[in-house]
């Protein structure tokens, strides 16, 4: 029960969204593309990187005004419906992967790859890899976006203790969302790098200020 929704609805939010801003404007100062002329899609270096420091904050900011929205007046549910906010919760999902054009627009912009950093890349993409095959093998992608703001049946679902959850209840923030990680290493991007940083502090920033907020008027004590 929310004594004062509308009060829950903006709860943390100055401290979720107001740091995210302040993590893309600190992150900005580290990155010097002016003079990268690299292109792809028409587009230089400087633009594929705000874009993949805007599309996070973009994203989170969604997922905030429909779980709350929801929580509060089931406002999603009584207008583009569950099914609507998937559509766009999985193309903002995928539109994050924008971010591997860096790679190669500033690929050796930090140091130059070979061999070591490439493995080592592949051996941080593995944990996060692993995260991906257990949430769609044993935790469910539906699950994953936040189905229980919607549906009350995702709320009686058991603990998942199986694949990378037997290692961590909460792998998605912990290992799915270091993939970037990888990509930066692999490539020695100094703006791959400001964005995977960039993505890891924000998504954990909507974590605590936004996920377990919600848990605690869905779950209650549990």
């Amino acid at each position: 029960m929310i004594d004062n929704k509308l009060n829950f609805f903006f709860k943390n939010q100055i401290w979720h969204l107001g740091g995210t801003i302040v993590l893309f404007y600190v992150g900005a100062q580290f990155v010097n593309l002016e003079n990268n002329t690299n292109t792809f899609l028409g587009l230089r270096a400087l633009g594929w990187f705000f874009i993949a420091m805007s599309i996070p904050l973009l994203h989170q900011t969604y997922v905030w005004i429909c779980w709350r929205s929801e929580l509060c007046w089931k406002s999603i549910s009584n207008t583009i419906g569950f099914k609507g906010y998937i559509i766009i919760f999985f193309i903002l999902i995928i539109s994050r992967l924008s971010a591997i054009v860096l790679c190669f627009v500033d690929y050796g912009s930090l140091y130059k790859p070979g061999w070591l950093t490439w493995t080592l890349g592949l051996i941080l993409f593995i944990p996060g890899a692993y995260t991906m095959y257990s949430v769609k093998k044993y935790f469910g992608f539906l699950r994953a976006a936040g189905a229980d703001h919607f549906d009350p049946k995702y709320r009686d679902l058991p603990f998942e203790n199986r694949g990378i959850f037997k290692w961590s209840s909460n792998a998605m923030y912990v290992f799915a969302i270091g993939i970037p990680f990888s990509f930066a290493v692999a490539a020695g991007s100094i703006s791959m790098f400001v964005v995977s940083i960039y993505t890891y502090l924000s998504i954990w920033l909507h974590y605590f200020c936004t996920e377990k907020e919600d848990f605690k008027v869905i779950y209650g004590a549990n």
